[in-house]
């Protein structure tokens, strides 16, 4: 049976308490699990000298699901470095974040340094490079930020047709926007006039439920991708990014279990 006797254990299972997140453990024979929300979520932990290979992931992410439990994978890098956004994150997929509407809130366009600093602080995977930035905001107070690329004309055999991929969005920590996503996403559908707008969903941690409700299909589950990460600086890298890596010993084989990749077929205006 599994057992959470690891210090990194020891420390989420006291914070989860002090954030109001009861927990208790879920008895596995292969994994070290937590449930959550009366088992409604489960938390895989994943140390980081696990002996799991990606499919079995999968497959308890797939049991669970005909069960109507989701289950995320929560590795201990992503826990020890990113503690508050993990916090979050699991408080707004229970239901315990406060809530704002978004029809309080205005939309503003944002920086590349704005939206870093606010995805750096609010977003488990930090902020990345975008085209377009736009946030919410109330009372002069940046609630949401959603980023997003350049238009790409595809040669798809459709004269004109542009697709946007929708890179980054994230809720201020603590805090859900209801209905800011579909506000960030029509304002730009509506002012840049995409034909599709994609995304990808990490399966570590989403089922899609955001994309599923804001009219996105489903269009491919991705295979899960080997993660490089270093062990002095903690960051995650994926090894084609590297090239030839000198400094091999530096890294530890990761993985995640992939992604879901939602497309959003936009009206002609």
């Amino acid at each position: 049976m599994g057992s959470l006797n690891k210090p990194w254990h020891n420390q989420l299972l006291t914070e989860l308490a002090a954030a109001g997140l009861s927990s208790e453990i879920f008895p596995n024979e292969h994994f070290e699990l937590l449930s959550l929300h009366e088992g409604k979520v489960v938390l895989n932990l994943m140390s980081l000298n696990h002996p799991k290979l990606p499919e079995e992931l999968v497959q308890l992410q797939t049991e669970h699901k005909l069960k109507n439990v989701q289950v995320i994978h929560l590795w201990e890098d992503v826990w020890l470095n990113r503690k508050e956004q993990v916090l979050s994150r699991l408080k707004s997929i229970i239901g315990l974040n406060l809530k704002i509407h978004a029809r309080k809130t205005e939309v503003i366009r944002l920086s590349q340094k704005e939206a870093n600093e606010f995805l750096s602080i609010n977003h488990l995977q930090l902020s990345v490079g975008a085209r377009y930035r736009y946030g919410l905001a109330i009372d002069n107070k940046l609630v949401a930020v959603a980023c997003f690329s350049g238009l790409r004309k595809m040669h798809n055999g459709i004269i004109n047709y542009r697709s946007t991929e929708l890179i980054r969005f994230a809720n201020l920590l603590e805090t859900t926007v209801i209905g800011g996503f579909t506000k960030l996403l029509s304002h730009f559908i509506k002012h840049h006039q995409p034909n599709d707008v994609m995304s990808y969903a990490d399966r570590d941690w989403s089922i899609g439920s955001a994309y599923e409700r804001a009219g996105f299909t489903l269009v491919e589950t991705t295979t899960p991708a080997a993660i490089l990460l270093d062990k002095t600086t903690s960051i995650r890298t994926f090894p084609h990014r590297l090239g030839d890596i000198s400094t091999r010993d530096q890294y530890l084989d990761i993985f995640n279990t992939g992604n879901l990749k939602y497309i959003l077929y936009c009206e002609k205006p």
